[in-house]
């Protein structure tokens, strides 16, 4: 068996046209090594950066695989939970409830820049894991609004498109210094 070594690649940013394209379905019967490789690549690039998400685009590759994890005291969104690392082929999801809520968003895409995107509570996920099996679960909360913006990412969309507000950007510095999280 090989076992796969992944490399911390280069986050493509904003203006990047690769992060303006749809990408390309994963062939679920045709999970090989080059397949298994993004996914130690997405993986050891997110442990190396400072978000809880990453999709293929952002790496300049045009398929639809997205990585997620998060330590829960690492995350500062509300209510956060732990989120094992996952790779997830394929990811889609429809909401389950017609709740949202408006909160502060960041991408290592974006750097600096945060803006407020309102997402679905709660949603359906589907996705295939590493051993092509489908996976289909409820998840909300940050789990959700994660996912959400991943999946994004697969459809050609930066959270900046999403932000409605007006006044709805900031830096992360002065989310920190005024202490925003309180206002949304």
């Amino acid at each position: 068996m090989k076992v796969f070594m992944g490399k911390v690649l280069k986050i493509r940013e904003v203006g990047d046209s690769v992060l303006n394209k749809i990408s390309e379905e994963v062939d679920i019967n045709k999970i090989n090594a080059e397949i298994l490789d993004i996914i130690s690549d997405l993986k050891e690039t997110l442990s190396y950066g400072t978000g809880y998400g990453i999709a293929a685009p952002q790496i300049g590759i045009n398929k639809r695989i997205i990585v997620v994890g998060a330590k829960k005291e690492n995350v500062k969104y509300n209510n956060p939970e732990e989120i094992p690392v996952t790779a997830m082929i394929n990811p889609s999801w429809k909401n389950i409830s017609d709740e949202t809520d408006f909160q502060y968003e960041g991408c290592m895409s974006v750097p600096v820049i945060r803006g407020i995107v309102e997402r679905y509570k709660e949603i359906e996920l589907t996705y295939y894991n590493e051993q092509g099996e489908k996976i289909i679960k409820n998840i909300n909360g940050f789990f959700a609004r994660l996912v959400q913006h991943e999946c994004d990412h697969l459809d050609g969309i930066v959270f900046l498109e999403k932000v409605k507000q007006k006044n709805g950007f900031s830096t992360l510095e002065n989310i920190k210094k005024y202490n925003l999280r309180e206002n949304i």
